[in-house]
């Protein structure tokens, strides 16, 4: 038997309507998503310059498969079973950004009516760094879609009490932690809120031990990637030392852990100024909501980390964007405002179609690497890297 569940206070999130309802607006509604995610993304697709994009080919092409801590081991080995890494990388980062904003899309629908889901998850598609984040080579991207499709999986199961949304549940929990291993870390809350609360407890533990061993799993072949790495384990160390006593508060404030701040705190406040107040008056609102404290869940583990430990830019923060647009759902208004805000923040400083965006470069800087790095050293090394390796950018 189900345990009972808390009373909690009336909230003022919008039931979904039945499934069956409106079957036809729901697909129409997700395909010009997809459809303006896809344009878009196309349109702006950048070439490898950004952060760690030289990095990720170099480990594809040496066959190491990992960079600097936690490695991307998954990410890195899906990218070189094609015969050309960097168009794989650009092509499944385009795919994670149409599914996510698809997958977000179906998810708001449980919290507003479809034309405020329609809205939010057009400004999920248009937020400038999710935008950004989807267009790089790197592994941002995978953000868009494995958060918002775990919290549509459980919010499946909650509804339907089908336990095949639960197992997938797991393995998406498991997948998504694969391809960012501290995006996993930053779910476990959520996750283990769901399976205590809202699931049979010997289910609930059945299922949360094997998304920690799923997570936990991926440590095998990372580790056994990092003995071939340059620096071996020593230089996971010797990097992880360099976070905790150089970059994170442990440091004490000082300019390095007030940049932190600043660069968590500010691309939120440019993003989603608009639309702040409704999604502090939605979290208020529905504090007692169990849906809400999964939202909260979602988003508080992630941001102190970026607060307290290291953030170096803006696209870390795609994995909590879809949460704080969920809370803000009831403000038509200003969502409207929210996508129009951030599109032209977007384009306006961008020559589209182009491979050397003007917005990249403002990222770049922002993550204290330099254009003239890019064009000077990682270009000409990366060029030398994919010729031998038999693939061009």
């Amino acid at each position: 038997m189900f345990r009972p569940m808390k009373a909690v206070a009336m909230n003022t999130f919008v039931k979904r309507a039945p499934p069956h309802s409106s079957p036809g607006i729901d697909v129409l509604q997700s395909s010009v998503l997809g459809l303006i995610t896809l344009a878009t993304r196309i349109l702006c697709r950048g070439s490898v310059y950004f952060a760690d994009g030289p990095a990720h080919i170099h480990a594809i092409a040496t066959k190491v498969y990992v960079i600097q801590p936690p490695g991307y081991w998954l990410f890195n080995r899906i990218a070189s079973l094609f015969p050309n890494p960097t168009l794989a990388i650009s092509t499944v980062n385009i795919l994670f950004s149409v599914a996510g904003v698809v997958v977000f899309y179906h998810t708001a629908t449980h919290f507003g009516p479809r034309w405020n889901a329609f809205l939010a998850a057009l400004a999920y598609s248009s937020i400038s760094y999710v935008w950004f984040a989807g267009e790089v080579h790197s592994t941002y991207a995978s953000q868009i879609l494995f958060p918002v499709l775990l919290f549509y999986a459980l919010l499946k199961f909650d509804s339907d009490r089908a336990p095949w949304h639960m197992w997938l549940a797991v393995c998406i929990f498991g997948i998504g932690a694969g391809l960012r291993p501290f995006d996993g870390l930053f779910l476990i809350p959520m996750l283990a809120y769901f399976c205590f609360e809202r699931v049979p407890r010997k289910q609930g533990m059945l299922y949360l031990s094997l998304s920690l061993l799923l997570c936990l799993a991926w440590l095998i072949p990372t580790g056994l990637a990092y003995r071939h790495a340059y620096g071996g384990m020593r230089g996971v160390l010797a990097y992880m030392l360099l976070i905790m006593k150089v970059r994170s508060i442990t440091t004490g404030v000082n300019a390095g852990t007030m940049a932190n701040v600043v660069r968590y705190f500010l691309p939120i406040l440019v993003a989603f100024w608009a639309v702040l107040p409704a999604v502090t008056l939605g979290a208020f609102r529905n504090r007692k909501d169990w849906r809400a404290q999964m939202i909260l869940l979602w988003i508080l583990p992630g941001s102190l980390f970026f607060v307290f430990s290291y953030i170096s830019d803006a696209p870390y923060l795609t994995f909590l964007s879809a949460a704080i647009l969920l809370l803000g759902i009831g403000s038509t208004r200003m969502l409207t405002l929210t996508i129009a805000w951030n599109a032209a923040i977007f384009l306006l400083l961008t020559p589209m179609p182009s491979h050397n965006l003007l917005v990249n470069t403002w990222n770049v800087d922002i993550g204290k690497y330099t254009l003239y790095a890019i064009r000077h050293q990682w270009q000409p090394n990366l060029s030398q890297v994919q010729a031998s390796a038999g693939f061009n950018n």
